[in-house]
């Protein structure tokens, strides 16, 4: 009996086995299987055992619309895996920015502190404005001086935190977060030192950590402190991460609030390089955030946090990027890690994408060193300082090493790796390969298993040009039919399949694609003047070089300009998600299928695509279906980023009740410092969007 036989039961039962990709290629195949998709039964079922942990399924459990979600889901991946983005808009001018959770804050010109703030994941058409001077000469106690700074730092969950900081008569800085939607300055505090300062927040808890704690060996160590923003109190005390390894937050450490666990990971373990370390591993800490959070630390143990082995080769740590995050299918909590590396010896470096779960199972809890006294961050309060135990300066010394590990296994002892979760990139050996500073995005999407690179691509290596475009490459497991076709050649030559290696074992599972370029190279007889106006909104004319940006599970933001001379650079938004579309924004008009033929993406079965070495095939509409073009409001992606209940959905004009400016803490003065406008990205006009008519 074949499976458009099987009733409709049965065929429920099946496609639990297999994955969503798989499943997405199911339903291309033959008309029966369309309601694969469009079924709301079978999309409920899909959605809460293949991704349960999904913005998408989030939506579907609050508006019902299971098959819409679904489709939403599925070609957001083949998006990114196809490397054909949805939407592509110049958004805005800034001279600082910050882009977190679906939410853009950019400052245009420093000298009328207008402070821009707009919800891109949500589609909003209007932004609030907050006038920064305004707002600095309430929450602070004295007229702020002619220079200053003012720097964004985080966005989440409607709360914006900042860094205000002067040099004149005194040095001094204040972190201040506040909530523009409900028009609250919820707290401003006087710090005792800034340096590498970050903040991390959700609805309950707020936490901001610098790395300002000097060590007797003259290195520094992290320290953070809490907000309780239900309470309105710091939480008491501190916690001094005195063994927590590194300094680049994105690089060699990470920072994140995931579900109700604050988690800071290093890829380093020791504070000096140390030539007979064998083996690296990762550390990791967490703490649940509730009133007693630096009492309850946990630590995983390093030697279960197995990273590389120092033989594998080489490594040029500048490309090094790391993040953590939680698996859309199994809700674990992962990290990712992308490394160049000359792997035994190469005489190329291939960029090599690692993924691992961090087994919080094994891990145990810290003890404090006990009721040492440190201040406490609320204003004249005092607090208990929560430490790590100290293993001395160098944390591969001898009986340091094993006081910390437990046991520090030898080169010869490293786990072996899973082939499911290592991707190797591309080495240079088919396609050109990018300097650093012509890459100055690089991510990789577990989902759908593709890297995603922003590349400065000039033509024809022309110097003093720009030519923005996006660079990516997927994988996906080889067909039963192509495994044996595989078998089939290497019998046909009379060759026995060698014993595989590890990365053998990856080419026999996985059939990598061939990086794909977008937007396609213009065709110099025949030059379409659509796709030189997109290549214009990539690369606005008036703000090139200095290129930066940052990346999520749907979208990412570069800003292009050397910001020199007063002007602001350009903000470029790129989006993969077929749901966000900005108002105003027209139809793609030319005839282009960005990364070849999204109809069946790169990563199911049967799937194809054009190499970068050749000009991408054109047809109408890109594929994707009517309903990518209704917009639906949908929640910020990350964990820590769902909208506080009751807080408005969207901009508000009206002000809060008035009070007290004293304590800092009161719902007040809204109307002084915040106004709405229409965004800015509808008076400057320059984007396209890529769905289908």
């Amino acid at each position: 009996m074949s499976l458009v036989q099987l009733p409709y039961e049965l065929l429920s039962y099946v496609v639990q086995a297999l994955d969503l990709a798989t499943i997405r290629s199911l339903s291309l195949t033959c008309r029966r299987f369309l309601y694969l998709f469009q079924e709301p039964n079978i999309a409920k079922l899909l959605l809460e055992t293949k991704a349960p942990e999904t913005q998408e399924t989030r939506n579907a459990k609050a508006n019902k619309r299971w098959a819409v979600e679904l489709r939403r889901l599925v070609k957001r991946r083949e998006a990114i895996a196809s490397v054909s983005p949805f939407l592509v808009a110049l958004v805005g001018y800034a001279k600082t920015w910050l882009y977190e959770n679906g939410v853009l804050c950019y400052i245009k010109e420093r000298q009328r502190g207008q402070l821009r703030i707009l919800e891109l994941h949500r589609s909003q058409s209007s932004e609030i404005i907050v006038d920064t001077k305004k707002l600095l000469g309430i929450v602070l106690p004295m007229p702020p001086p002619k220079k200053y700074r003012f720097q964004l730092l985080y966005c989440a969950h409607n709360i914006v935190s900042c860094l205000y900081t002067h040099k004149h008569p005194e040095p001094a800085s204040w972190l201040i977060f506040f909530d523009p939607w409900t028009d609250e300055i919820i707290q401003v505090q006087q710090l005792e030192s800034s340096y590498k300062i970050f903040v991390r927040n959700n609805d309950k808890f707020l936490f901001y950590g610098t790395h300002s704690q000097l060590g007797p060996d003259g290195f520094r160590r992290w320290e953070i402190r809490g907000y309780d923003l239900i309470a309105k109190t710091w939480l008491p005390g501190k916690l001094d991460l005195t063994n927590f390894v590194g300094v680049d937050i994105g690089s060699n450490i990470c920072f994140e609030i995931l579900d109700d666990w604050f988690y800071a990971l290093s890829n380093q373990t020791a504070f000096e390089v140390d030539e007979i370390d064998l083996i690296s591993n990762y550390d990791c800490y967490r703490f649940p955030l509730n009133a007693q959070a630096f009492q309850s630390l946990e630590h995983v143990p390093r030697a279960e946090l197995w990273r590389r082995q120092h033989a594998d080769g080489a490594i040029d740590d500048r490309w090094t990027f790391m993040r953590l995050f939680k698996d859309e299918a199994t809700a674990r909590i992962k990290v990712v890690e992308s490394r160049k590396e000359w792997l035994a010896g190469n005489r190329s470096a291939t960029r090599t994408y690692y993924t691992r779960e961090i087994p919080f199972s094994t891990a145990h809890h810290e003890q404090s060193l006990g009721p040492g006294p440190g201040p406490g961050p609320g204003p004249g309060g005092t607090g208990q300082a929560s430490s790590l135990p100290d293993i001395g300066p160098s944390a591969s010394a001898g009986v340091a090493v094993e006081k910390c590990l437990g046991s520090y296994p030898s080169s010869a002892d490293a786990p072996s790796r899973d082939p499911h979760l290592v991707h190797p990139g591309d080495d240079g050996s088919k396609s050109l390969m990018f300097t650093l500073s012509k890459c100055p995005i690089r991510s990789y999407h577990a989902s759908c298993q593709t890297y995603i690179d922003l590349v400065d691509d000039p033509p024809g290596f022309s110097q003093g040009s720009q030519r923005i475009r996006i660079r990516g490459g997927s994988r996906r497991p080889w067909s039963p039919d192509e495994r044996k076709e595989r078998l089939r050649l290497l019998a046909a030559v009379g060759q026995e399949p060698p014993p595989p290696t590890f990365y053998q074992q990856l080419q026999n599972i996985y059939r990598h694609e061939d990086v794909v370029l977008w937007p396609p190279e213009q065709d110099p007889g025949n030059p379409d003047p659509h796709l030189d106006r997109l290549y214009g909104i990539l690369n606005p004319p008036d703000c090139l070089g200095k290129i930066e940006g940052v990346w999520d599970e749907r979208s990412m933001v570069y800003a292009t300009g050397d910001g020199e001379g007063g002007d602001p650079k350009c903000l470029v938004f790129v989006s993969w998600d077929p749901s966000i579309f900005l108002k105003g924004t027209p139809r793609y008009p030319g005839a282009m299928s960005p990364g070849g033929s999204p109809l069946v993406p790169a990563n199911v079965v049967g799937a194809s695509r054009e190499p970068e070495s050749r000009t991408a095939q054109l047809h109408e509409g890109k594929g994707k279906g009517r309903d990518t073009t209704e917009c639906y409001p949908i929640s910020q992606p990350k964990s820590t980023c769902n909208p506080r209940a009751g807080a408005a959905a969207s901009p508000s004009p009206s002000s809060s009740p008035g009070g007290s400016a004293e304590g800092r803490n009161n719902n007040n003065n809204g109307a002084q410092w915040k106004t709405v406008g229409p965004a800015e990205y509808q008076k400057i006009g320059r984007g396209y969007h890529f769905a289908a008519r």
